[in-house]
């Protein structure tokens, strides 16, 4: 995509520039990128509050998964403990969707991250009370309070998000957002599991509380209105269900948004997928051992980060489209070749090649996927309309949230029934026929029109 920049724009109202004037000595604006990203004030806000929130909810989650196996001594509890987690978010979503586009969204990031700060404290504070040290069910229902309210702050987060930036930094500002994500999921856990050895069993929870606390604070000082709706309310806007199937049918009657919805589902469904079936890969196919499947997935998470960061540099210039299109098609074939190569390998006899499978494939697998979520999370953000995206990402992480549980309940299984790389290979054929059929569904009807190269405006 070129970008031109009109001279006459750059006056002041009333103000002529002379013909004789050295172009030269007009400032022009600086191209889209990270350093002007975060030379908006509010978008640094909103950011760091991010980082502080989701390192907090790390925090939690682990910290609360060991305290659930030291009282219970039961994986059962554990997995309870996780269906806590995520069971509100099925049903809660599209709900918090509409209540973000009707409210303030910077209250709502305000009061969500202070009351789930208050909730992680009831925790530290339970274990005063001798009964409490025996039982696990106050932790899932203060898991469960956690994450319902944790459901009316993400759409609220993630619809804020181009109230602040331009059209042509989304693509930058969701790279850092999803960066964030990844890199707190790496760095929790270690940390959590240094400040209960060096500060005390109940130290993540107060260090949580005191992060989310901070973010709290951080979105205090948002000045920018994230309010969408200026208008008065009419009799339809108090109907829920009304608002529900008006931004399914936003979703419906949008192929582009459709198919960004769609993609982000089945990524994060194989995604997840692989991370069930990594430690059966690594020892039944690679002939590794299972703790070696971080050979695979620090690589991956590596090559996610470098996508984040090219696509946010210079992600503008490509066609939102085409990079959905060639994600799915080159990470079903990247799939595709993780199930195959080791068995060529092995006819070969060059099986010492397959300790640096792993690294190598993990890495490739992992900028593809980031070319296919970031790219599909950003025209969400830029094919919504304000007054609808809150109940858009809500229906999205509903999606998404439940597209979870299904390899968590049937990857294994089929892995057991068929073989992990038979599963894997099935996993990247549907991924290349989706992005086969996409590619073909946009050359008869395009996804969207064509934009003008020089209006300023991201390509899609």
């Amino acid at each position: 995509m070129t970008t031109s920049y009109d001279l006459g724009a750059l006056k002041e109202p009333g103000e002529e520039i002379s013909a004789g004037r050295d172009p030269r000595d007009i400032i022009l604006p600086r191209p889209p990128g990270f350093r002007t990203v975060l030379g908006n004030r509010d978008f640094r806000l909103i950011w760091f509050a991010q980082i502080s929130s989701q390192l907090a909810d790390k925090f939690l989650m682990f910290a609360l998964l060991i305290l659930t196996y030291s009282i219970s001594r039961a994986s059962t509890h554990g997995a309870a403990l996780f269906l806590a987690y995520t069971f509100p978010s099925i049903f809660l979503s599209p709900l918090a969707g509409v209540y973000a586009d009707r409210h303030d969204k910077k209250r709502l990031m305000f009061f969500t991250n202070a009351i789930r700060g208050g909730l992680i404290l009831l925790i530290p504070l339970s274990q005063v009370v001798p009964y409490f040290a025996h039982v696990t069910w106050h932790l899932l229902v203060i898991t469960f309070l956690f994450a319902a309210v944790g459901q009316i702050f993400a759409p609220a987060e993630a619809a804020s998000i181009p109230f602040i930036v331009g059209a042509e930094e989304l693509m930058t500002a969701t790279s850092m957002f999803t960066s964030t994500v990844i890199v707190t999921l790496l760095v929790a856990v270690p940390v959590s599991t240094l400040a209960v050895r060096f500060l005390g069993e109940n130290s993540p929870y107060w260090i949580a509380a005191g992060l989310f606390i901070l973010a709290a604070w951080l979105i205090y000082l948002v000045k920018t209105d994230l309010h969408a709706r200026t208008h008065q309310f009419n009799t339809r806007d108090n109907d829920i269900l009304y608002e529900l199937r008006e931004g399914i049918s936003y979703i419906a009657g949008r192929p582009l948004v459709r198919f960004a919805v769609i993609q982000l589902s089945l990524t994060i469904t194989v995604i997840f997928s692989v991370f069930v079936l990594a430690p059966g890969y690594m020892s039944t196919v690679l002939r590794l051992q299972v703790t070696d499947v971080y050979l695979f997935l620090a690589p991956a998470v590596i090559g996610m980060l470098g996508a984040a960061f090219y696509l946010g540099q210079y992600g503008r210039h490509f066609r939102r489209s085409r990079l959905l299109i060639g994600g799915l098609l080159s990470a079903g074939v990247t799939l595709m070749l993780i199930a195959v190569v080791p068995y060529l390998l092995e006819q070969l006899s060059a099986t010492w090649l397959l300790v640096w499978f792993p690294v190598v494939f993990g890495f490739i697998g992992g900028v593809e996927f980031g070319m296919l979520f970031i790219p599909a999370f950003t025209v969400l953000q830029e094919k919504t309309e304000a007054e609808l995206r809150g109940r858009i990402f809500g229906a999205m992480f509903t999606v998404v949230n439940a597209a979870i549980a299904i390899p968590i309940l049937l990857a294994g299984g089929l892995a057991d029934l068929f073989g992990v790389t038979r599963v894997i290979f099935g996993m990247g054929s549907l991924l290349v026929a989706s992005g086969v059929i996409s590619a073909l569904a946009g050359r008869r009807s395009p996804l969207v029109p064509p934009n003008l190269s020089t209006n300023g405006k991201a390509r899609v």
